[in-house]
Parts: C-alpha cells; structure tokens; sequence
C-alpha cells in the first residue's frame, strides 16, 4: 500500500494490537494504541541450564534428551548454555520448570516490526543530488570531509538483523557493501564448508527459511540499510559510491514483520561469531526476556555495539518498558525519532530513564526492493524508531571506523558525547539531545590512541516466581515493614520490598498522609503490605559507616529492598545506597531484619522520581511475591 507520511500532532501511531513494531503503520487513534498480552511460539521455550563451566552443543542436546519423547530440541546456541526447545505436553514443561539444572525458562515470544511506506521515487537521481538523512542539521556531509579516505580493507561489519536485503539493489550491489563469507563463497554447494552450522551463508542467514537466501519480501531491512549506508556516502548517486561498511543481512523477521525471539538471539550469535563490530536491532516488543538480555551481554563481553529503536507508541519506556530497547547492558543504544525540525517524532516513544540518544526517524528516504525504478535502484519513505535505529548503527561504524580499537562502551560514550542539545528533547532522552556526525567523528579522531576499556559487566536479570510460589503469605508469616515498624519484640521483622503502585500519582501530601495512617495502624492490620513486592535481583553497594558493602536484591519495590548479607549491619540503622546502574544517585535507607527469611532489608527515606520510574521499569510485568 501508498499512502504518505505526515508528521504533525495528529500522526498515525502503530497499532500495538500484539507485538509493538518500531516503523510507523496502521492509521489508530492515539487512544486506542495499547499493547496487549504478548504472543508466542505455542509449545517452544528458550531454556539456559545451570554449569559452571562452557558445555559443548552435543552436552546441552544430551542433557536435554534426559526429559524424554515429548522435548525435542530445535537449537543450541553458540557459546552459551541456552537451548531453543519444543515441548510437547504440560508434563514436559513442568518438569523443566522444576529442574533444579535449569537457570531459567522463558516463552520464544514473537517479535515484530510493521512498516508502512510512501510511493517509490519517481525520477532517476542525478550524481549531483544531494542526500541526508534529514534535513535536522546533523552534519553528516560535513563529517565525510574529515573521514578517513575509501578503503577496501577498512570495513566495519554492521549486522542489520530484520527483514532481510535486496542484494540485486545497486546501491548494495555495486557499492561492495554486502558482506560475504569467504569459505562458503568459494566452498562447495549444499556443503557447511566452514563448520559453522550453516550451510551456503555466503551472504549471511536466513532465519525463517533455513537459507542462505536473505531475500528481503517485506521491505523493512533494505530500507534500514540504506539508512547504515547513508550515514557515509550519497546513498542516491549513480554510479553508485564504493561503501565505507559492510551490511550483514540477517533475516529473523517475515514477510509481515513478525519473528521469534529464539531466531532474534541466534542472529545475534552469528552476527558476533562472523565479526559484525555493530548490530542494529529495528523491532522489539513489550516482553523481556532473558535469553535476549544475555545475547546482548554477550555481544557486550565481544565488544559489538547494539542500536535499538525505542518503539513508536508515543510511550514512556521507564515505565512502560520497550525490548530490547530496554536491556540496561552498556553496549546497549536505545534511540528515539525526532524531526526535520529536531522535535519528537509524535509517535516515538521516550524515557529520561532508559531512551538514550534521539536521531532523524521522520520521512526518511532510503531504498527498497523493487524493479522498474531509475538507477541505482528504488526508494521509499519510511518513519519511525525504525529508521532513527540505524541512523546511529551506521555512526557507530563510522566511529569504528577511525577508531577502530574502542569499545563498544566506548563507542556509546562518544555518540552520548556528541550531540546537539535540544531544550525540547529535555524530557525525551537522558542525554538531552539529537545525534551530530560531525561532531561524532571529531571526537573519534581525537581517541584513536585511546587503550580500550569497558566496565565489568554481568545482566541483573528481571526474574519472578512461579504462579506456585506466587501467592500471598498467610497472615503473619510475611516480614513487611509496617510490621517491623509496630513489632515491639527483640528481633521483629521487617523486609524493605515493595513496589511502585498508584498512590506515587498523588499529590506529594496524600502520600504523606496515607503513610502516617500505615504506621499508626495496630499489629493486627500490619501485616497488610504496603507494596506489592517483586523478585529482582540488582547490583548495588551500602555505605554503612565507613563500609562499603557489595549486595544483590532478592525483592524490591518503590519502598525499599531485601537482600541477604553476612555485614553486621543494625536494625535501624541509617546508611546510603548505591544502585550499580544509577550510580550518580544516592538513597538513604533504614536498616530492618526479618527472622522469618533470615535477611535483611532498607526502608527507603529519600527516593528521588528518577529512581522510582527506574524501580518500576525493573518491575514491570512482573507477578508479586
């Protein structure tokens, strides 16, 4: 279908019927643009097992075979302990569930990405045309004056995991931009001539046909490519410019732009394992999962930045979280859509909390498959997160590009570094601001001496319990804070876990005054929770004294934390609080005790907003203890 593309208050939004695409599509009204209980794959699990050490493929497909006829396994995943599964009966999954071997066991959720698209150009572009990603003044022109000359051998791999790629549009074709496996290109047909598991990827993979045909028949991961592409080159001159990346397709999505998220993790894998240095992800959904995070932590241990289009449901992803936009690793770019005139894209969404950097996402021109069109090819107009996504990939390559030894921390610092400060993007991104290509590829010049350095880094994975262990404790057998605050014994309880519920929407005063009448109430209402509470496990360091005291969060909330500790730390005591991932904030906290559990926990005394949208994000979608 033809239709244009405004971008004014009354935008079209993509319609969250099931999954949340990241490129603008179905005309809805704003109110009615939700999302819904997520899909899934019916009957297929991603599970990760316990070890501690690496176990071989042939290990994790034997352990597996321990739970009988009905698991079969579809996948296992290179360099890691997950398995891709297909169970069969309720009897099977359970038993997973149950398995003391098993880490975690997640859903393969359906991702998805919907596009809509205008008419292709209707005349042949001219050498002397000029093209940008926008016409907001992101100095991409001006950043090719100061670039590092073509080269051949200086190509940085960028893995645009989507829809696929029309190999046979010039702009790909003669460009020398598609990435080519050496060993399988001058192999043997039908044969896995370089051991990798898939035969004949010559050009990358085909997730959803088992191929090596990345044919692209949706039109989404060409448009992206185009974009990766014309961050460094005049993406509409003919003859067509010698590229200054590579493109590696990765097909996990369909024809309708919908994927699992056992084909969106092995993709990433294989983007690593063939040397893909950046990643774009342009789709996403409102599930986490696991499996996803520690792809991404993996790409992060090797060094590959990842690019993640926000999500395009006008929504705030610190509270209404977007994956994989959302998973906190430090390689991790969560990007935003703003317009020619640097304001936000009305349907992008944002998050002060969680969205990082905004880029051009509106009305982007870029190529398609297609025949029929003028040299070098076809094009269409597309927005959304989408497009805004590889605007940033394609930059990271560039950075790479001169300096080609940082890291992918390193990496996202600089594109963090490197903007134009909007006032208007304020509350939009936590960086305040729109991405600038000069300015990018000044500051990676200005590293090339740089020695690569990252943080440590291990996922704090979001967990929750079993619908079993899920229910509510009897009366008197919980270890809530308000008890701990009316308990007059030696070593009452008191846990410090709760989470963010409707009463942080009202005035600052009702709050105060809801509180005050909690605490006055007698023990025999006490053990009512103030807080739903949530298992979560969290990095962070107490300051107790002169003390600095490393734990990790068995439950959480809006209202405080449990953890379990060998310090010998006193009920009642005041110490401060560091969360690893907001490191810049401090929290001062009451120290409780909970017999019961034998653990400790912090009552909150200053949460700043901030904190408490982070908190929910960690909680969101989670099942109460």
């Amino acid at each position: 279908m033809s239709s244009p593309v405004p971008d004014n208050g009354d935008m079209w939004k993509l319609n969250l019927s099931l999954v949340v695409g990241l490129s603008l599509s179905v005309v809805v009204p704003s109110a009615l643009a939700q999302v819904s209980a997520p899909q899934t794959v019916t009957g297929e699990y991603i599970v990760k097992f316990k070890q501690q050490s690496s176990v071989s493929s042939a290990g994790l497909s034997k352990m597996a075979g321990t739970f009988g006829a009905s698991v079969s396994v579809k996948n296992v995943f290179a360099a890691s302990r997950m398995m891709h599964l297909k169970v069969n009966s309720e009897v099977a999954r359970d038993a997973l569930y149950a398995n003391p071997d098993v880490e975690f066991i997640e859903p393969n959720y359906i991702l998805s990405v919907n596009p809509v698209d205008v008419s292709p150009l209707g005349s042949a572009p001219q050498a002397s045309d000029s093209y940008g990603q926008s016409r907001a003044n992101v100095q991409v022109r001006d950043s090719w004056n100061i670039q590092k000359p073509y080269d051949s051998g200086n190509k940085v791999v960028v893995a645009v995991i989507d829809t696929g790629l029309d190999r046979g549009h010039l702009l790909f074709k003669d460009s020398g931009s598609i990435w080519e496996n050496e060993k399988e290109k001058n192999g043997l047909a039908g044969v896995d001539d370089d051991g990798n598991g898939y035969v004949d990827d010559i050009n990358g993979w085909n997730y959803v046909g088992s191929t090596g045909n990345v044919h692209d028949d949706n039109n989404h991961g060409t448009h992206v490519a185009g974009i990766v592409l014309g961050v460094g080159q005049d993406v509409m001159a003919y003859p067509v410019r010698e590229s200054k990346v590579k493109i590696l397709p990765l097909k996990f999505l369909d024809s309708k732009g919908a994927g699992s998220t056992a084909n969106a993790v092995s993709a990433i894998y294989y983007a690593v394992a063939q040397g893909a240095k950046v990643i774009n992800n342009s789709w996403g959904g409102p599930s986490y999962s696991q499996s996803l995070h520690e792809a991404y932590a993996y790409a992060y241990n090797n060094g590959v930045v990842i690019v993640s289009a926000a999500g395009n449901s006008n929504t705030n992803n610190d509270s209404t979280p977007m994956y994989p936009a959302n998973i906190n690793s430090p390689n991790n770019i969560s990007v935003a859509s703003t317009t020619d005139s640097d304001y936000k894209s009305s349907f992008s969404n944002y998050g002060v909390g969680s969205v990082h950097v905004a880029a051009p996402g509106s009305s982007i021109l870029s190529s398609v498959p297609g025949s029929g069109c003028f040299a070098p090819g076809c094009y269409q107009m597309m927005s959304g997160t989408s497009m805004a996504a590889p605007f940033v990939a394609g930059l990271a390559a560039l950075i790479l590009r001169e300096a080609p030894q940082l890291s992918s921390y390193q990496v996202k610092s600089i594109i963090e570094g490197s903007l134009d400060r909007v006032s208007g993007l304020s509350t939009v991104v936590s960086t305040s601001g729109r991405v600038n290509a000069y300015k990018a590829i000044i500051n990676a010049k200005a590293n090339v001496e740089t020695p690569p350095w990252s943080p440590a880094y291990a996922p704090d994975y979001k967990t929750s319990r079993s619908t079993a262990s899920a229910m509510e404790a009897l009366p008197g057998a919980g270890c809530g804070l308000v008890k701990a605050l009316v308990d007059k014994g030696g070593t009452g309880g008191g846990s410090g876990a709760w989470t963010l519920v409707a009463i942080l929407m009202l005035p600052f005063a009702v709050a105060v005054a809801l509180r005050n009448r909690k605490e006055a109430q007698t023990p025999a209402t006490a053990n009512r929770r103030v807080h739903d509470r949530f298992s979560v496990a969290k990095k962070a360091v107490l300051k107790a004294n002169d003390q600095l005291i490393d734990i990790t969060t068995a439950d959480m909330s809006v209202g405080g934390i449990s953890f379990k500790s060998d310090a010998g730390l006193n009920k009642g005591q005041i110490i401060e609080l560091q969360f690893s991932e907001k490191s810049d904030e401090k929290l001062e906290a009451e120290v409780v005790w909970c017999s019961t559990k034998q653990e400790y926990g912090l009552r909150f005394l200053n949460v700043s907003e901030s904190i408490k949208f982070q908190i929910q994000s960690w909680t969101q979608g989670l099942v109460p203890t």
